[in-house]
């Protein structure tokens, strides 16, 4: 996102602020702004913002577990969450729309920093299933995990 004085006198000077949302870069980025103007020897001039979002807590290898599978064979799926920051976390609850479909597991593997969700499918029935794992955390910069579920789960 960009912000800038709209109007500059000639001769004068401006400010042009340019922002990313955090929320939806992850890595290393480089993002490109051209500012116009009228001035006739420099009509156009590249601004870069480059940099890397380091997410607070990571899921690897991501915020997606698939569960599919034959019922009685109990499909089974795990990630890391991984504290990227210096200060320990807690991880301090977890509730799911998915109750009659999964059970869960959370393992503290490396204390304060790396914790391992295993999730287990207990459907009573063949079919199709998507919802949500909600893990809640004592950090301030990521107090709410959520992590999406989908099984599918055949009679053979």
């Amino acid at each position: 996102m960009a912000r800038y004085d709209r109007v500059i006198p000639p001769g004068g000077m401006g400010n042009i602020t340019l922002t990313i949302d955090s929320n939806k870069v992850r890595g290393d980025f480089r993002k490109k702004a051209i500012v116009w103007s009228n001035d006739p020897e420099r009509m156009s001039v590249a601004l870069y913002l480059e940099g890397e979002v380091i997410s607070h807590i990571s899921l690897d290898p991501g915020g997606y577990l698939s569960l599919w599978g034959v019922k009685g064979k109990v499909p089974r799926g795990h990630l890391d969450m991984i504290n990227n920051h210096k200060n320990p976390i807690k991880i301090i609850g977890a509730e799911s729309d998915l109750t009659d479909h999964i059970v869960w597991h959370i393992e503290e593997i490396k204390p304060g920093y790396v914790y391992r969700l295993e999730v287990e499918d207990i459907s009573k029935t063949a079919g199709d299933y998507t919802g949500h794992l909600i893990i809640r955390t004592d950090s301030p910069g990521k107090p709410k995990l959520t992590v999406i579920v989908n099984g599918n789960i055949t009679e053979d």
